[in-house]
């Protein structure tokens, strides 16, 4: 472990910075001749992974940003709660091949993920109220990371890195459980071997970077985890797709194939750039240490209030 933490630094150290890179070079490539995605990455836009209900259509006209915009804006009022309320994305669509889009979702045509009634009954179960520390979500317990297969919407503020070898690829970033390893070599772990992250295994096809993810292990006891809006059970498996466009422009393409939740093959895609500002150590405790208060607040709103005389 020392090994690989020295490694990680001495690469993060030895990268380019963002200056280095002209915006009309050639990908960088590294010494093995694969295209080099080593760096931190990040993304700049609040457009969802769903599309928004009443928007058609997955390209949204320039003179309709604005409004589009306004649709996924949350409405903050004077007094507002900021665990809850706060949007991190700054105020701009994403953009691909010069074409605002409205979802992430290329596939289905609609932008909606094709959930099964199975996915959609288990989605109203999860609407219920949290009543025990078990039911609690894992991102509130400081076990879910952003890290984790597939990579929704990271903004400037949470940014990644990847640390590449010719055997391994090292996906890091500033949030808990912050360390993913795709091995590009060696033999699949039985199926016992799970981990919250699941096993990667990656492959090179030409210049695209092909991550397969399975194994993963649901801490949830109703059986199913949240990655975004996207359900997984442990019978997921995630597939990632890595591509330079250019040198400050990363393309990454995401699905989860799980016939009980999904009824077709869909498809998510967002480009991610070039980014000076590094990773920082992360620290997550409060939902453990506020369970308590959490709990005990939410049985206390449930109480009957006695009427005065």
């Amino acid at each position: 472990m020392r090994l690989m933490l020295a490694a990680i630094a001495l690469v993060a150290h030895s990268s380019l910075p963002l200056a280095a890179f002209a915006q009309d070079a050639p990908i960088p490539r590294s010494p093995d001749g694969k295209p080099d995605l080593q760096g931190f990455w990040s993304s700049h836009f609040m457009t969802p992974l769903e599309r928004p209900e009443g928007m058609t259509g997955l390209i949204v006209p320039r003179d309709k940003a604005a409004e589009a915009l306004k649709e996924m804006t949350p409405d903050i009022g004077e007094v507002y709660d900021p665990e809850l309320e706060f949007n991190p994305f700054p105020g701009a669509l994403l953009e691909m091949n010069g074409e605002l889009r409205s979802s992430l979702l290329t596939l289905p045509e609609d932008g909606l993920l094709p959930y099964t009634s199975l996915a959609k009954a288990t989605m109203d179960h999860f609407k219920q109220e949290y009543d025990n520390p078990e039911d609690r979500p894992g991102a509130e317990r400081c076990t879910d990371s952003l890290n984790y297969p597939p990579w929704l919407i990271n903004t400037e503020l949470i940014p990644h890195q990847i640390v590449q070898t010719p055997t391994a690829v090292v996906l890091t970033t500033e949030d808990l459980d912050s360390t993913r390893i795709i091995s590009l070599a060696g033999p699949i772990p039985p199926d016992s071997v799970r981990t919250l992250a699941g096993q990667a295994r990656g492959v090179w096809e030409g210049d695209t970077l092909v991550v397969t993810t399975s194994h993963i292990r649901i801490s949830d006891r109703r059986g199913v985890s949240w990655r975004g809006d996207a359900m997984i059970t442990e019978d997921s498996r995630i597939i990632e797709r890595f591509r330079l466009l250019s040198a400050n422009e990363l393309l990454y393409q995401f699905t989860i194939e799980d016939p009980s939740l999904y009824k077709t093959a869909w498809l998510g895609e967002y480009v991610m750039t070039r980014s000076a500002r590094p990773v920082y150590e992360y620290a997550c405790h409060e939902g453990n240490h506020a369970l308590y208060g959490i709990l005990g607040a939410a049985r206390l709103g449930k109480q009957e209030t006695k009427k005065p005389n």
